[in-house]
């Protein structure tokens, strides 16, 4: 089963180098890892056009899925991006950033699928880890093997983050829908520089960030089956 996938992932290899970054982090990459937490919010938001708040009416549905999720803190902020964008930083409080052109594009349930699974990378304290993985990589820039492993983490929090998102809107069909509409949309010629602002990311390749939007439309299949 689809979770029973994923919790086999979470047992292999990706746990042992995380426990290898920890100690990494403990030694040196802490005192990194939290400057580049500070540094990379500004880095990601500077691609960023027109940030603005949301209307009062997308401000009530994402504050409805941030408290079920359990990220009640968690703020949403739209951008005048025509790329359709969304990706979740922590500044002084968590952020969702959306563009405005995500809004056109998908229906009203596709949107809260989006939603949920930006809040689930805050709820399971993704882009804490990823900055602790990145220290580690950073440590050790010419290891081949600790690029691999950098990417396939990442690849492995994206799916985690689909599966909540998933359990949480009990409607994994609309994200996978969201996904197909999104791919399909977003210019190719931007997903190198927009790649990481983006649900789907650039590539599919050992050295990918995000999985493949095959693997990730085939598994919420997979999900949705498991509720029948």
């Amino acid at each position: 089963t689809f979770a029973e996938l994923y919790e086999y992932q979470l047992e292999t290899g990706v746990r042992t180098v995380l426990g290898t970054a920890l100690l990494i982090g403990i030694v040196g990459g802490v005192p990194f890892s939290i400057l580049l937490r500070h540094i990379s919010p500004k880095l990601v938001l500077g691609k960023v056009k027109g940030l603005h708040a949301p209307p009062i009416e997308v401000e009530d549905v994402f504050g409805s899925l941030a408290d079920q999720i359990g990220v009640p803190m968690a703020q949403l902020q739209l951008s005048r991006n025509t790329i359709p964008i969304s990706f979740a930083v922590q500044t002084d409080k968590p952020l969702v950033v959306m563009s405005e052109s995500l809004f056109s594009l998908l229906k009203k349930d596709e949107i809260e699928a989006v939603m949920a699974h930006e809040l689930a990378h805050i709820k399971n304290s993704d882009i804490a880890l990823k900055a602790l993985v990145t220290a580690y990589r950073t440590a050790l820039p010419h290891d081949p093997i600790v690029r691999l492993v950098e990417a396939a983490y990442h690849r492995e929090r994206e799916m985690v983050a689909d599966e909540t998102a998933a359990r949480a809107t009990k409607k994994p069909l609309s994200l996978a829908s969201a996904l197909l509409k999104i791919y399909e949309a977003f210019p190719k010629s931007s997903l190198s520089a927009y790649g990481t602002l983006s649900i789907l990311g650039a590539g599919s390749t050992l050295m990918s960030r995000h999985p493949s939007i095959r693997q990730r439309i085939n598994l919420l299949i997979r999900l949705a089956e498991s509720y029948h």
